[in-house]
Parts: structure tokens; sequence; C-alpha cells
């Protein structure tokens, strides 16, 4: 990464960790995927969710095992983030479901992706991927898209962020079920001075004051929602997830929404 980037303040994309930290090598291997027994921790600070509550959550995973979070946007549409970007032969899409146990929800292929061509690896600058899957969703109770905001965020919005990544950190331990967490937006001038200037205007820092609440390792491209609508893609942050004054990084959906929009009618 370059020296003013994420690594600068030993932190890392979301995804990346999960997949080099030797504690976390249950989920890169070729079998199915080692679930842990419950105990009383959480995604960082949160608490199992239904899929009720998150109807649009899909889980990306990569031969069986969890690989990162994404969006339905449309009926054949993921929004999740760049660094996530596989090989379309490994990617599956798991939808309609909070638990990633075989034979729940539906499943799907990708067709084809398209990154933000603004997206920078260095410094995860424009975070972006979007999905094609290869036919298109039923919708339901259990599986409805969410709408993409328009309208960057303003500092202190109350919002969720979901996923299936691990629930302790330093360490790993993923979860049998989705995780939802409650945060806050945090303004620009209070991220930089957690960050510096490796935020950029198309980022943004969600967290709470005291720290314990956070996205974590795995919950890369998973969704962060403010009033119903996508507002943030879960992108990167501290090695160490919850630290209190370093929040948790989001990429700016509200930058991206022209984009977005442009790519689904194609």
């Amino acid at each position: 990464m370059a020296p003013h980037g994420p690594g600068a303040f030993g932190s890392i994309p979301l995804l990346l960790l999960l997949l080099l930290t030797p504690a976390r090598a249950q989920g890169t291997g070729n079998g199915s995927q080692e679930l842990p027994e419950e105990d009383e921790s959480r995604i960082i600070g949160g608490r199992p969710c239904s899929v009720a509550q998150r109807p649009f959550q899909v889980a990306l995973t990569k031969r069986g095992q969890i690989l990162c979070g994404g969006s339905l946007v449309g009926a054949r549409w993921v929004l999740t983030a760049a660094h996530c970007r596989q090989p379309l032969r490994d990617l599956q899409v798991l939808i309609g479901t909070n638990t990633l146990r075989a034979g729940t929800g539906q499943v799907r292929r990708v067709s084809r992706l398209q990154v933000h061509p603004g997206y920078d690896p260095r410094r995860n600058d424009n975070d972006f991927m979007l999905l094609h899957l290869d036919a298109p969703v039923r919708f339901g109770p259990r599986v409805k898209k969410i709408r993409v905001a328009t309208r960057c965020p303003r500092a202190g919005q109350n919002c969720s962020v979901s996923g299936w990544g691990t629930t302790k950190s330093p360490g790993a331990k993923l979860p049998r079920d989705l995780q939802c967490a409650q945060v806050q937006t945090i303004g620009p001038e209070q991220c930089a001075r957690a960050y510096g200037s490796a935020v950029t205007r198309n980022m943004f820092c969600a967290g709470v004051p005291q720290g314990g609440v956070d996205s974590c390792q795995g919950d890369s491209g998973g969704p962060l929602v403010c009033g119903g609508f996508l507002q943030g893609v879960v992108s990167w942050g501290m090695a160490v997830c919850g630290q209190r004054g370093h929040p948790g990084v989001y990429s700016n959906v509200c930058r991206a929404s022209g984009w977005i929009r442009r790519v689904i009618r194609e």
C-alpha cells in the first residue's frame, strides 16, 4: 500500500487480513467451513439478526467458505468491495438467508463483474465492485433489493452494519449466523484525526465513541445502512477491530451512485 494509505496505520482491507492471518486459515481451505460453537461474543459488539431485517444482504463464498458480504441492488446485481475480487469460477452468491449452512437461500453464480474505474488498490479508494448474477433472484419477504444512497451521510447518523465476519479481534471466530451492529457516522474532521489523509472523499468513518463496536475481517463488501438506504460498503480498518478512536472505514456509496446506475442500466 502507499505510504499514506491505510497501511500507514497498521490497517488493512478487511478481506485480506482474513485470508492472510494464520488464525483465520480455516476460512481459506478447500473443505467446508468449520463453524465455531456459539458463545456470548458477537460481530464486534453486535448480535445475531434475521433475514427479515437484512433481506438485501448476500454472502460471497469461495469453495464453500465465506469471502465477503454484499448488497442486492437489482434482480441481477450485487454491490460489494473491489478488493473482494476473485476469479469468476470461484465465486458463488448466497441470497435470502441469515445462515451459511448448506441448502439455505437462493444460490447464484457470477457471470461478470465490473470494478469501479477509479479504484486504487493501494489506498482502497473507490472500493466498489458490481457483480452480475447468472440469473435473476426471486424477490419475496426474504429477498429484497436496497435503495442506493444519492445523498452523502452527515455526521451522527444512526446506521447498522452486518456480515458473517469474525466476532473476535484480535484472533478470529466466525459466527454461525448473520450479525448486525449499530454504529454512527463520523464527520470528516474526526475521521481524519484517526487516519489522516488515508481517508479520501470517497470514504467515511462509522463507529461508536467508546469503541468495541465495529465491522471486522470477513465483513468486507457488506452493507452499512442508514435510514433505509445503502450508505456505505465495508472497506478497511485497523488490524485489531473496535479500537477506541479508530472507527471502521466505509466506501461512500453516494459518490458512486451515478456509476452504479449507469452499469445496472447497461
